[in-house]
């Protein structure tokens, strides 16, 4: 990952650069590699523009990737849960399979998984109206040693309460993949 800032003080440098080269092209007329400076001046204007326009304060070629080419997500089909018991209340939404799908990588262990790429995550919690994680997290039961942790993940930290999500395995029958999806999000506030 690299700073928006820095990538667009490269870019905007190598791009001052071309307009040189195409002067230079034009002035001394060696029109045999106007065609590769032409091309070389669009593709980093084109990026000079992409890197004003964008939100991210940090950038990677996969964050590049998902915003030129966005993922056709799965419509969001889910229930909301919402309860309230002795101050403390929690919401829970409950996704139809096939839910939504999450990336998630093993733990050097071999045993746990963990969801270092928080992206896919965050798309769901944008559609659903809350809060963004900042953060990855380990499979809960690489924590608790509890059977009843496998495929629970928590964020403690989360701006509205305790996080807690749950994956499953699902199948997209129309591609027959099979893949880790959310089941369910529950949000626990109060005390």
């Amino acid at each position: 990952m690299i700073e928006t800032a820095t990538l667009k003080t490269i870019v905007m440098v190598l791009f001052g650069l071309t307009i040189l080269w195409l002067v230079k092209i034009l002035i001394k007329q060696e029109f045999e590699t106007l065609a590769r400076a032409l091309v070389a001046a669009v593709l980093l204007g084109g990026a000079f523009l992409f890197l004003q326009t964008t939100k991210l304060d940090r950038i990677s070629l996969k964050m590049i990737h998902h915003q030129v080419f966005p993922s056709k997500d799965i419509p969001l089909v889910y229930t909301v849960d919402e309860n309230s018991r002795f101050g403390a209340g929690y919401t829970r939404y409950v996704f139809e399979e096939p839910g939504p799908k999450v990336n998630v990588t093993m733990d050097a262990n071999g045993k746990n998984f963990q969801i270092k790429d928080i992206e896919p995550v965050n798309r769901v919690l944008e559609t659903l109206g809350l809060p963004h994680i900042s953060s990855g997290a380990r499979e809960q039961v690489s924590i608790t040693g509890k059977l009843s942790d496998v495929n629970t993940y928590r964020w403690e930290d989360y701006p509205r309460g305790l996080l807690i999500l749950e994956l499953s395995l699902c199948q997209n029958k129309a591609g027959l993949e099979r893949y880790h999806c959310i089941a369910g999000i529950t949000i626990r506030s109060g005390s």
